[in-house]
């Protein structure tokens, strides 16, 4: 699923022209060096950018099983359960490491969705600083059941 578009998020930055070739965080770093942005504002920048983007991509309307099951064969999973209870529950699972910045750029421009093998593979591509906000884990939806600890 591909949409092509700036975020929404990187609107704000009138001067700045995203490109779609080379994924989100990419796309970040050149505007907080652009902007010469610090270490603290640049990682509240990055929190902000990342949680706008993932909502603006896969929406926040959780109700809705269709949203779930697309998400579920997304992460490869072939049969997604018939009720939301049962998607939450699958996708929460150990066996699936996704990352979520990776999850975006396929939404953004059709990036192949990495399922981590195992802990390991999963902790060594999401440590080089592919992480996501551990505060969104908090709040109920897509993330918090996606989201692992490292």
């Amino acid at each position: 699923m591909r949409n092509n578009t700036t975020p929404e998020w990187f609107d704000q930055f009138h001067d700045f022209t995203y490109d779609a070739t080379v994924g989100l965080k990419s796309n970040f770093q050149r505007l907080a060096a652009a902007r010469q942005w610090g270490t603290a504002r640049k990682s509240a920048q990055w929190v902000s950018c990342q949680t706008v983007t993932f909502d603006s991509v896969y929406g926040t309307d959780t109700t809705k099983l269709e949203v779930w099951q697309e998400l579920c064969r997304e992460v490869y999973i072939k049969n997604p359960p018939k009720s939301i209870k049962g998607c939450k529950k699958v996708l929460g699972s150990r066996n699936v490491l996704v990352n979520l910045v990776n999850l975006i750029d396929h939404r953004l421009s059709g990036a192949k969705v990495i399922r981590f093998p195992n802990h390991d593979a999963f902790w060594a591509y999401t440590s080089k600083g592919r992480k996501f906000p551990l505060s969104e884990a908090k709040k109920d939806g897509f993330i918090k059941v996606l989201l692992r600890q490292l």
